[in-house]
């Protein structure tokens, strides 16, 4: 989101900003304003909420236009998916590492046929079209002119223009759902433009990027850095028989022939790609190019031998796009590891919807024996949307969505010095995201991670690797070599080194996380110099750079059963590891660990956290069954 990809106007990131801060702030100050009540009979739920931006003009209602929109519809017997979880990632279990086909899942926790057929059937008969069901019946997607959605939905979609000279739509009041589908949908997404993700990649001194004679260090560095044994393409433990997913989005022809010239610059052999369009498209985007290139050049560079590179092709960054890409990685069930360089603020993937859709599709992936890593983000331990112009963090801290999901892998970043031995000295880079989810509670496997983990929810990232651009990696740009790094390197290359450990287990390892913080410390370099805003590194697990970098070969004979002997426990820390304390920050603690705790209590959680409802000190009106409104443009008082 710096020197290649999806840029972000600071504009744009200070205002959206200005919401994410008024929603939290009124949580504390309990001087939220009352909007417009919704009807009492039709509750509201999440992607409904409007997007009014302090200081923004409404310019009138959205022209007519057609509208992509998907429901989501929540699991069923959550508790019974939790249950299978626990039990597949416990040893001794019988159902230890014994995972589920994307059918036996279906059978077991999609929505019913027959409630899916509440919302096609109310969907169809109200001339709504291209109604599409996803494979676990947890998605529906449908298209309508966005006047007849409005109509439909009891609500009005305008034009807005912000304080600070970007336009946008927005539901202007609160949706009020048909009785047909109360209950039966938890999330309405595509309702507003201005939730999307970005890119996290970043080029030392982007200005003269193409001109630096620094042009990063290349797989054979990498590798001697980390440790990894000596490539064998044609054996086992180089990735070998295994296939590996890239989520990415837009045209897709450039990074293809960009990888072709990095593998043979760098000796590397050719592992064959698919790209698996996701809809009709158009795929016509160019900006994430340079993104796209870093993710499959180093994926397949630390698994040189894999079988397969999937390369899943969204049309947009928006949040239902890549809900539809992830949903449909998950059940194709094809790759066994994906990595996704991209995110935004959880707060905003919460509200907007995406974050509970992608949860219950990350869960199954769970249950499939799949993993998703993920960028924690290149703006420290504040939101991106939370930079101010000068390059300072401002409001509050919070993490990138999906890697604050208990049901993925945070990646993190270091900077890293080459010793002159073939090793490196690695700090926490200042840039690297992490911190305490909001939203997600603390998975049973990071319960007991130690270190300075305070137990507040979630923590990010679990695991790190060079992100710092000043010793970025040499990557292949438009068939030119830049320096490139970011959290979104760090998180493919994790994901090749994965995948490489896979190979020696045949594909068999299951969900990364639980098996990665069961490793004794000697299979991880720990990071306890540097920080990254509000954190500081220190000895054990910490909020900057999760347990630290592996020593691939030391990961590698620990899977295998020849574990090296484990390191002392590191002594507690003597100073005060986070300046501004999470415990300070307003937590929504989940009723349970369910990959919908936060969609069928939704409601509950997001007022309360967001708006203080419910907690006798907000001036919000709550309204009885539905959803408060959100009305941010007169900030508190």
């Amino acid at each position: 989101m710096f020197a290649f990809g999806r840029p972000v106007s600071t504009r744009r990131r200070a205002a959206i900003g200005t919401v994410v801060v008024a929603m939290l702030s009124a949580v504390v100050a309990g001087t939220a304003r009352p909007a417009a009540a919704a009807p009492a009979d039709s509750p509201g739920v999440l992607g409904t909420v409007p997007a009014l931006l302090k200081g923004a003009l409404d310019l009138g209602p959205l022209m007519p236009r057609p509208l992509d929109i998907t429901m989501a519809l929540p699991l069923r017997d959550q508790a019974g998916l939790n249950a299978l979880i626990a039990a597949q990632n416990t040893p001794g279990s019988a159902q230890y590492h014994s995972y589920l086909t994307p059918d036996q899942f279906a059978q077991r926790f999609a929505p019913l046929p027959a409630t899916v057929a509440q919302v096609t059937s109310w969907a169809t008969a109200s001339g709504l079209t291209s109604v599409a069901v996803s494979p676990n019946r947890t998605l529906v997607q449908m298209q309508g002119a966005s006047d007849r959605i409005g109509s439909l939905l009891g609500m009005h979609l305008e034009n807005f223009l912000s304080s600070d000279g970007f336009s946008y739509f927005s539901p202007s009041n609160i949706a009020a759902l048909p009785a047909q589908l109360a209950g039966r949908v938890t999330a309405v997404l595509g309702l507003s433009d201005l939730n999307h993700l970005n890119v996290t990649h970043t080029a030392d001194n982007p200005g003269t990027a193409a001109n630096s004679s620094f042009k990063g260090y290349g797989p054979k560095e990498f590798n001697s850095f980390y440790n990894a044994p000596a490539a064998h393409p044609t054996a086992h433990g180089d990735g070998f028989g295994q296939t590996l997913a890239i989520l990415a989005e837009g045209d897709l022809n450039q990074p293809r022939a960009d990888l072709v010239q990095f593998e043979n610059q760098f000796g590397l052999p050719h592992v064959p790609w698919t790209t698996v369009p996701v809809g009709s498209g158009p795929f016509t985007d160019t900006a994430g190019s340079p993104e796209w290139d870093l993710d499959t050049q180093y994926s397949t560079a630390f698994a040189p031998a894999a079988a397969n590179l999937l390369v899943y092709q969204a049309k947009s960054l928006s949040d239902e796009d890549i809900l539809a890409e992830m949903n449909k990685w998950v059940t194709d069930n094809r790759a066994a590891q994906a990595s996704a360089s991209f995110g935004e603020c959880e707060s905003l993937a919460h509200i907007s919807g995406f974050a509970v859709a992608a949860d219950q599709a990350l869960a199954q992936a769970v249950a499939q024996g799949q993993t998703l890593f993920s960028s924690s983000g290149d703006t420290g331990s504040f939101c991106p949307f939370l930079v101010a112009e000068n390059g300072l963090p401002v409001g509050l801290p919070g993490p990138n969505y999906p890697a604050a999901s208990q049901y993925a892998v945070s990646v993190g970043g270091t900077t890293l010095t080459p010793d002159g031995k073939g090793g490196a000295h690695e700090t926490a880079w200042l840039a690297g995201g992490g911190g305490a989810a909001f939203f997600e509670p603390v998975p049973a496997w990071q319960a007991n991670a130690g270190g300075s983990f305070l137990g507040i929810n979630r923590g990010t990232p679990d695991v790190s690797l060079d992100a710092d651009p000043a010793s970025g990696y040499a990557v292949i740009v438009n068939g030119k070599q830049l320096a490139i790094g970011g959290t979104s390197a760090s998180s493919p290359s994790w994901l090749g080194i994965w995948t490489r450990a896979q190979s020696t287990h045949h594909g068999s390892l299951g969900f990364a996380n639980p098996t990665l913080y069961s490793l004794p410390a000697a299979v991880f370099h720990d990071i306890t110099e540097g920080f990254q805003g509000l954190y500081m590194a220190g000895p054990g697990w910490d909020y900057t750079t999760g347990r630290g970098t592996p020593d691939i070969a030391a990961l590698i004979t620990a899977l295998g059963g020849g574990a090296p002997a484990a390191a002392p426990a590191p002594p507690a820390s003597t100073g005060p590891v986070v300046p501004i304390a999470p415990p300070a920050l307003p937590v929504a603690p989940p009723a349970s660990s369910s990959p919908t705790s936060s969609g069928g209590g939704a409601l509950g959680a997001i007022t309360t956290l967001l708006l203080g409802t419910g907690t006798g000190t907000s001036g919000a009106s709550p309204h009885s069954g539905g959803l408060p409104g959100l009305d941010l443009l007169g900030g508190q008082g």
